[in-house]
């Protein structure tokens, strides 16, 4: 690119700047959210950290997960020429390149949580219509509530009848009514706000991971209507597999599809600090995959991963281990079975 020589220009500072290209999701083709196919997902951006009350950054998660997303799809590539192997079960699996789609960002504003909220949901409810599975990348937490309230609603206009269960990942509760100045909407409040959706009812939702002091109004209520929690120490005293199993039973319970809201803030602070409200003792990586893979082969029909806060940790690794989650549960979306070999 060359700056024009005219007189205008003489004595003056020009600096020459490119965008940089665009990542996508594990490198997948952007498609408008009206193009996603049956069966396809469908990524939607939340960046949006507007309805969190400390540690802000959030809203830069869908741009990190991105990135860092990326860097799985370049090692998968190069190292599935002949085909990928789990070294676990001897299973070898080829890359799909056709189920995944990238519609971008929702726009957002600061000054207008209702206006984010319907812009979520617009994008996330056109994807379910289609028999799409939408992906909803944040942001905070509250933005779980838009990307399932177009999921709800999706469903129906799919369905005026259909039902889904529902599994949160969290080291919190977010099942409180009102939060000080927040008020209704907002980080710590959007499970409460699922909860009142028409085509799910808390005896269908789940809590994993919650850890350390909770309400005790909001614990006695989910339990009287219901619902189920499994603490951390319960991860780590059933083993992560038999509590992904048990939250997998629970959740479907007279219906067959599930809705799956990933809060990395349930992964022990010391894993992962890049993220908006840390804990301690919480899940190990190694638990949170094990439970991902069992959620995997689940009929996830909507799903979130959220509280990525990439500025938080200066090191990169929150925001890897969070694309490495997605690689998880994504996993018959991103593979198919070839053949099995023995090792």
């Amino acid at each position: 690119m060359e700056v024009g020589n005219d007189e205008s220009n003489k004595g003056m500072n020009h600096e020459i700047r490119f965008a940089p290209p665009v990542a996508t999701l594990f490198d997948a083709p952007r498609e408008e959210v009206s193009a996603v196919a049956a069966g396809q997902v469908g990524v939607v951006g939340m960046p949006t950290d507007w309805t969190h009350s400390s540690r802000i950054g959030t809203r830069f998660g869908p741009r990190a997960l991105r990135l860092a997303s990326t860097q799985i799809a370049d090692v998968l590539r190069s190292k599935g020429v002949a085909g990928l192997v789990d070294p676990a079960t001897g299973q070898a699996y080829a890359l799909r390149t056709d189920l995944l789609a990238d519609c971008g960002d929702a726009i957002v504003s600061g000054a207008a949580v209702e206006d984010t909220t319907e812009n979520i949901a617009s994008m996330t409810r056109t994807i379910t219509a289609n028999q799409g599975v939408p992906l909803a990348l944040g942001g905070d937490h509250y933005n779980s509530f838009p990307a399932c309230l177009g999921y709800s609603r999706g469903l129906a206009d799919r369905d005026a009848d259909a039902r889904f269960g529902y599994i949160q990942f969290d080291g919190h509760l977010d099942f409180s009514d009102k939060l000080g100045a927040w008020g209704t909407h907002n980080h710590a409040t959007n499970a409460r706000r699922v909860s009142e959706l028409p085509n799910v009812l808390v005896a269908n939702m789940v809590w994993i991971g919650v850890t350390g002091w909770v309400d005790g109004g909001d614990l006695e209520l989910i339990d009287k209507m219901g619902g189920k929690v499994f603490s951390s120490g319960d991860v780590h005293r059933l083993g992560a597999t038999q509590v992904a199993q048990q939250a997998l039973t629970h959740a479907l319970r007279g219906c067959d599809q599930l809705y799956l809201s990933i809060d990395v803030d349930a992964m022990d602070a010391g894993y992962l600090p890049g993220t908006g409200s840390i804990v301690h003792s919480g899940i190990t990586p190694r638990q949170y995959c094990q439970m991902l893979d069992v959620l995997a082969d689940a009929p996830v029909t909507g799903l979130d991963l959220v509280e990525v806060a990439p500025l938080l940790d200066p090191s990169g690794r929150s925001e890897r281990i969070c694309a490495h989650l997605l690689y998880r549960v994504l996993h018959r979306f991103m593979f198919e079975k070839i053949n099995t070999i023995g090792l």
